[in-house]
């Protein structure tokens, strides 16, 4: 990754607000000089976003940053107006990232009017780089992906979101290397007729017995209830409960995440993300930079329920994170079946969705070596 040297950096920096604004966010920290100016150029219908722009990069408005309000339908206005702005001024940038192409190209007049030299930067989406060029028909590039990092929080607070709940933390760490090797269809079947015939008394629902569960009972200790179970792993007997409702699956995904985080230069991880504005959860949730991974958890092998699943994730995902955002289910779908493989899953959902290199299945088969998987689709190019 190279670092933005300090001549291409803008002292008067003007970026397009548009209904993303993650690239917004992104070129203010890369490229504005130390001390330097931004300027907003923002529409009547982006203008809580610039807000929100200044609150999350930490910019105050009338000292280091400016809302310069146009009308998009109106070309005279916009050259006029940012005319005005950079009139005078030495060391002039344009990242047109955001906003229209109407509004790009009569700010790009405006600017150029105002002064002959202007540095012009473009964020890349699918590469994450971030394009440079001064004029001299040379256009620089630079990878950006981890020079910027942004915590979840940040992000959702960019989209005027917060979190209403968000988990960090693992039931018994140690327990989660065996997991993979209990067989979900035992764990399934003992779970459904556990829960059912205690009629509700989930304390005393008996751990169970049999040689399936081998990988796991060495992490009960004396246990031999559930209520038993939650003490010893010191939580209460609902989260348990919840956790044996999934199969631990959720918490085995996010602990291999962690697993791998160092490596795949990963920030904050998460599970369970659930939001206040909007009645959606993410079920586990990692930030790379500022790129966002979300990855749905579905503890079935029905096609319709997993392609349901990966769908909603990778709208939810989309509005968050944007085009950089990337989107993986964690499904028990077999290999061996021709129609509901993940491969085929996969397939079919990036010809669906447009989106090819954005998303990934992965099924039973790569259940054991998970956080391999995870790593390899983490630092994929």
């Amino acid at each position: 990754m190279r670092t933005i040297p300090e001549d291409l950096k803008s002292q008067h920096l003007f970026v397009l607000v548009g209904g993303n604004p993650l690239p917004n966010y992104a070129a203010i920290r890369l490229l504005r000089c130390a001390g330097g100016h931004v300027y907003l150029v923002h529409t009547a219908q982006t203008n809580k976003i610039a807000d929100r722009i200044c609150q999350v990069a930490g910019l105050e408005l009338g000292q280091d940053a400016v809302k310069v309000l146009v009308d998009d339908g109106n070309a005279a206005e916009m050259r006029a107006k940012v005319l005005r702005q950079a009139a005078q001024k030495q060391g002039v940038g344009l990242n047109y990232t955001g906003g229209t192409k109407h509004m790009a190209l009569h700010v790009f007049q405006g600017l150029i009017a105002a002064g002959p030299r202007l540095t012009l930067s473009y964020l890349d989406a699918e590469t994450l780089s971030m394009r440079i060029e001064q004029g001299d028909g040379v256009t620089r590039s630079f990878a950006i992906g981890l020079a910027v990092s942004l915590r979840f929080q940040e992000l959702l607070a960019l989209h005027g979101r917060t979190a209403a709940a968000l988990e960090t933390d693992l039931l018994c760490p140690e327990v989660y290397p065996g997991l993979p090797r209990v067989p979900y269809d035992r764990w399934r079947e003992w779970w459904s007729s556990a829960s059912r015939s205690m009629g509700g008394r989930t304390a005393a629902i008996p751990l169970p017995t049999d040689s399936a569960f081998d990988p796991l009972r060495a992490h009960w200790g004396d246990a031999t209830t559930l209520g038993d179970l939650a003490n010893h792993w010191r939580t209460d007997v609902a989260t348990l409960a919840k956790w044996f409702g999934e199969a631990g699956l959720e918490s085995y995904v996010l602990w291999s995440v962690r697993r791998v985080a160092a490596d795949a230069q990963l920030g904050e991880t998460a599970k369970n993300v659930k939001l206040n504005e909007i009645d959606f959860e993410f079920d586990v949730v990692a930030m790379r930079g500022y790129q966002l991974f979300a990855i749905s958890c579905a503890n079935s092998k029905d096609k319709g329920t997993i392609k349901l699943k990966l769908m909603e994730a990778y709208v939810r995902a989309r509005q968050m994170g944007g085009d950089e955002a990337r989107v993986a289910v964690v499904c028990r779908a077999p290999a061996n079946d021709p129609l509901s493989s993940p491969r085929k899953i996969e397939q079919e959902m990036v010809e669906q969705l447009g989106a090819d290199g954005k998303i990934r299945v992965f099924g039973a088969e790569h259940m054991a070596q998970l956080q391999t998987h995870l790593l390899n689709w983490f630092t994929a190019k």
